[in-house]
């Protein structure tokens, strides 16, 4: 692991300690009694006459409540001594006895406080899911409507906090809960008793931290969705922005008892903010594996990823067309999804780390570091593990967070390199520029040379030409005369065609790309072709030229670039040979490669004319024994031909003794080799 990641691991674990911290000092003071209070507590019986709470903080009243099941009882109801039954608080009734989770009940219990206490309030962050309490036999608050009559019954969402009568020592608390809407019914929650103003400030804290995260998550959404649209719209991003707008709006309905959607718009009802949180819940199932899928499509696993899709996708129409005491339900199936998908995620991203992916550590580590607090969630939260309880909340939230400054840091590495990159290329820009300056002149030169061609050494011979058959048809010269014109007219002709086939070819070049065709052939049945096209010159300048190919001698090559080349190069020392001269084309086999050799006994170079023939860039042209004047274009295009048909052209020369050209190809042997350098020269022309 570099440093950098090492960085942002501390920076994590300090992010996590911090509000551990905060987690374990805000109930430091209800643990600190919780010895007192198991002692204490018998069957609805809590006994903090001793505690000091100015001193010692909250209580908690978690133990066994008296409970009446299928009755709505009210304070004058108890003159008569209905025989109880005992549950614990927090927790959904129907987990700890024969109870459905739809129907009603009556929570009874009696406090006995300090003599002179003042200002003490009771908490119930929340009850599922209608609730009516009274306090020493004063009716006090009810949220929603309790009632046995499902039609009459309406559920409400909120937190509740009541004022204790002051100096009173006993308190009787009397709690009517109905519920035919969520999947967990009764006092769920912790009930609390501290000083009002000490409640105060632990909901404006908790608010704040409530605040933070969902305000976190909410930005991480729209910076993710914005990455979305900005780059490209690679899904990542797409995926894990719905995860943040999923797990913000949990925590804005459902945490810390302060319900702030609801209460911020209450006309919407409480059944409208479950479906929207677990729907939220839900879809978690595929958005996560979307995002590892997308991330890193070359390892993920497909099917695995449509069963999730399917899954959640089921889970999801559950949430739309069910009442929530039934898709809420499914909560545990949630769980076990979930767990597949870290499962899921973790495969995957071990396969891509394995692939040497460099992302791939980066998200292995935010994974690894935040399924302790999805763990520790599901475990808080599923009947599995009931009736653990955990005192800290938001451990989804802070999961989340934590696997997002990975993906930030991931982020940021990136675009670090791709800044750096930029600097380079600019530091470089001076030089490339330069470059493609000097390129371009070249280019212009080479148009240039082109043009003064065209111009002048393919338009002088059609002129001669013109002129001599003029002359013959007003009959200034005999037939005779004309039959010994001919021969150098046809010189002139063969000269002219190869140069308009070497500029054919060039031109072809620069605008299509040389395309590749190899094949086998008869290597001496193609130079004696090219042989031939050479005898008239040849004989009249009475130069030897011969070969020692045998026939059946077969290669595999491109055959019309091979014939371009040899063509050229037999040309050439045609043109530099002495009368009298001979020019001798060899072939032979060494050393896994095929040699062509066109040797001449003409003028030969000197050792800088020969360096600047074999580069690209330059044009190098002489006038021939015969005055034959040259352009340089056919042997710079038999360079660029060879180079990238996957042969070479090399030069040896001695000025006044001749010159020999080797062209080197690859055998039969080489063929494999010879079609990836093709394939990778189509692959960039094309």
């Amino acid at each position: 692991m570099n440093h950098s990641v090492l960085k942002v691991c501390w920076v994590v674990v300090l992010f996590v300690s911090i509000f551990v911290c905060a987690g374990a000092q805000q109930n430091t003071s209800a643990k600190s009694g919780d010895n007192d209070v198991v002692e204490q507590v018998k069957e609805g019986e809590f006994d903090f006459s001793l505690h000091d709470f100015e001193r010692d903080g909250q209580m908690e009243l978690s133990g066994t409540w008296e409970f009446y099941w299928e009755k709505l009882l009210s304070p004058s109801d108890f003159a008569e001594g209905p025989t109880p039954a005992y549950i614990k608080v927090p927790g959904s009734w129907h987990r700890q006895g024969d109870y459905s989770t739809t129907g009603y009940g009556t929570y009874r219990a009696h406090l006995r406080l300090p003599k002179s206490h003042e200002e003490l309030s009771i908490y119930f962050p929340y009850i599922n899911s209608a609730s009516r309490i009274w306090v020493n036999g004063d009716l006090l608050t009810e949220t929603g409507n309790v009632s046995a009559d499902r039609e009459v019954y309406r559920s409400q969402l909120t937190s509740i906090l009541l004022s204790l009568p002051e100096r009173e020592e006993n308190i009787e608390i009397i709690i009517q809960v109905a519920n035919y809407s969520y999947f967990s019914a009764g006092i769920s929650s912790t009930p609390q008793i501290d000083k009002t103003e000490a409640i105060f400030r632990r909901a404006e804290r908790s608010n704040g931290i409530e605040n933070f995260f969902a305000g976190s998550l909410m930005a991480m959404f729209i910076y993710q969705m914005v990455l979305y649209f900005l780059v490209g719209r690679k899904k990542p991003y797409l995926w894990l922005s719905l995860i943040c707008l999923c797990i913000a709006t949990r925590s804005l309905i459902v945490h810390g008892g302060s319900f702030l959607l609801p209460n911020l718009l209450p006309s919407l009802g409480w059944e409208f903010w479950k479906t929207i949180e677990f729907g939220g819940v839900y879809s978690v199932i595929a958005l996560f594996p979307l995002y590892i899928y997308h991330l890193f499509p070359l390892h993920a696993p497909k099917k695995p990823l449509i069963f999730f899709l399917v899954v959640a996708g089921l889970m999801c129409l559950t949430v739309l067309v069910t009442p929530q005491y039934i898709y809420g339900g499914l909560l545990e199936v949630c769980h076990i999804m979930l767990l597949l998908t870290f499962a899921y995620a973790i495969y995957s991203i071990t396969k891509a780390w394995r692939a040497k992916s460099s992302d791939a550590k980066i998200i292995l580590f935010g994974i690894l570091v935040a399924f302790p607090f999805i763990l520790m969630e599901i475990a808080k939260n599923s009947i599995l593990f009931y009736p653990m309880h955990f005192e800290y909340m938001y451990m989804v939230e802070l999961g989340l967070l934590i696997f997002l400054l990975f993906q930030v840091y991931l982020l940021a590495n990136h675009y670090a390199k791709a800044f750096k990159n930029l600097e380079t290329v600019n530091l470089n820009l001076e030089k490339m520029v330069t470059e493609r300056t000097s390129q371009l002149t070249t280019a212009n030169a080479v148009k240039d040379r082109l043009l003064s061609v065209m111009s002048h050494d393919i338009k002088s011979p059609l002129n001669s030409l013109r002129g001599i058959l003029q002359i013959y048809n007003k009959g200034s010269i005999t037939q005779q005369e004309f039959g010994q014109l001919a021969r150098h007219i046809e010189n002139d002709l063969s000269k002219t065609n190869l140069l308009v086939e070497n500029i054919v070819y060039w031109t072809a070049s620069q605008l299509k790309g040389v395309q590749l065709r190899r094949e086998k052939f008869d290597l001496s049945m193609l130079i004696e072709e090219i042989l031939q096209l050479f005898q008239t010159i040849a004989s009249n300048k009475k130069v030897v030229i011969k070969h020692n190919v045998e026939r059946g001698f077969t290669i595999f090559f491109d055959r019309n670039i091979l014939n371009f080349v040899i063509r050229n190069l037999v040309a050439n020392a045609m043109k530099f040979s002495f009368e009298g001269g001979e020019i001798n084309v060899l072939a032979s086999r060494e050393k896994g490669q095929l040699q062509i050799q066109i040797r001449d006994q003409g003028v030969g170079m000197d050792e800088a004319t020969v360096h600047d023939l074999l580069r690209p860039d330059r044009l190098v042209s002489a006038t021939g024994t015969g005055n034959e004047k040259g352009t340089g274009l056919g042997v710079a295009l038999c360079l660029d031909y060879l180079q990238k048909a996957g042969g070479q052209l090399s030069v040896e020369s001695v000025l006044g003794m001749g010159s020999i050209f080797t062209i080197s190809l690859p055998l039969e042997s080489g063929r494999r080799e010879a079609e990836k350098i093709t394939s990778s020269f189509q692959g960039k022309v094309g």
